[in-house]
């Protein structure tokens, strides 16, 4: 059986109440939910926290969804993305990070740097720099952007972010295209003034 068939296989027993095939589908997606929400609000314990709301909220969902109409990646990112903005509205302030590290295995909790980074002195100076630069970028950024630009990073397809942040492909689309080339604005000009 193949891993899209055994997921699909696995959807459908979660949304008939089995806790296994939830726990199973919890431990694939954990990781990437927690790189996600930590990206967006770099905070540890409340990173912990929306990622455990985000499971528990998926599962008590579940039963109400009908599997064959359930796209789970997509539907799971946004719980997730909700999360995170209900805590902002609720907390009133955002805090962005960089997008994960180059490095970033899928199985680790969150940033996790190799020996090599370490025992290469100038490579590391300048992976915090350019991490503190994208970071700089990023918190100058609208919330949607950000969200976009990270769930592009993750590798999902326009469709799948379209349905993530429940708008139309061609606005993600647009959303996308102008977020890249502020972006790139912001970050070219904070670059130069570095460099001075």
């Amino acid at each position: 059986m193949s891993a899209v068939q055994d997921e699909a296989q696995l959807v459908i027993e979660a949304c008939q109440g089995s806790v296994a095939a939830f726990e199973v589908l919890v431990t694939r997606y954990e990781p990437r939910i927690r790189r996600l929400i930590y990206g967006l609000t770099h905070d540890l314990q409340l990173t912990q926290d929306l990622c455990q709301e985000t499971f528990l909220s998926a599962f008590r969902a579940l039963s109400h969804i009908k599997e064959s109409e359930l796209h789970f990646a997509p539907w799971l990112y946004r719980i997730a993305v909700n999360q995170v903005r209900s805590e902002w509205r609720r907390r009133k302030y955002v805090t962005l990070v960089p997008f994960a590290s180059p490095h970033m295995r899928e199985d680790t909790q969150l940033y996790e740097i190799s020996e090599d980074e370490l025992v290469s002195h100038d490579r590391f100076e300048e992976q915090v720099v350019e991490r503190d630069l994208v970071q700089r970028v990023l918190s100058r950024l609208p919330e949607d952007a950000v969200v976009c630009l990270l769930l592009d990073a993750e590798g999902f397809s326009y469709k799948e972010i379209a349905a993530i942040q429940q708008e139309t492909v061609s606005a993600i689309r647009s959303r996308l295209s102008r977020a890249r080339q502020l972006f790139q604005r912001i970050y070219t000009g904070l670059n130069k003034e570095a460099e001075r």
